[in-house]
């Protein structure tokens, strides 16, 4: 059976639950065929940028929505998140970080250059992902 939305919800309010001391990262597979991350570093659950936006994106998907301007939509979805603090709600990591280099070996973003990780509790996931 191929993933849904409800699922992706499951997902997104149980994945930072009940984790095992050797997991490191938990995956789920979006309608789309992309994948979703939590990631577990230093005692933190994170999620990137990149993986919001596929969810953001498999929500479309799932609605029948089109994405006109995808480069336009990533931006608006990367505005939104501007709004998380480094220090606060995210981590500010350098290049090539040994976090940055787990998130990338585990296809959780695309590059390893500067950017913000989210803690996964302050993601107003439920704001986030609405269509």
């Amino acid at each position: 059976m191929p993933p849904t939305v409800s699922s992706l919800d499951e997902f997104i309010a149980t994945a930072s639950q009940a984790w095992n001391p050797d997991e490191q990262m938990r995956k789920h597979t979006l309608p789309t065929g992309e994948s979703v991350h939590c990631a577990l570093w230093k005692g933190q659950f994170y999620i990137t940028g990149t993986d919001i936006v596929r969810v953001v994106k498999a929500r479309f998907y799932e609605a029948g929505i089109p994405i006109p301007f995808l480069r336009k939509f990533e931006e608006g979805i990367f505005s939104d998140l501007r709004n998380l603090k480094p220090g606060v709600d995210a981590v500010l990591e350098l290049p090539r970080s040994e976090f940055l280099d787990f998130l990338f070996a585990n296809g959780c973003i695309r590059t390893q250059k500067k950017q913000k990780v989210f803690l996964w509790s302050s993601v107003r996931h439920n704001m986030l992902f609405q269509v």
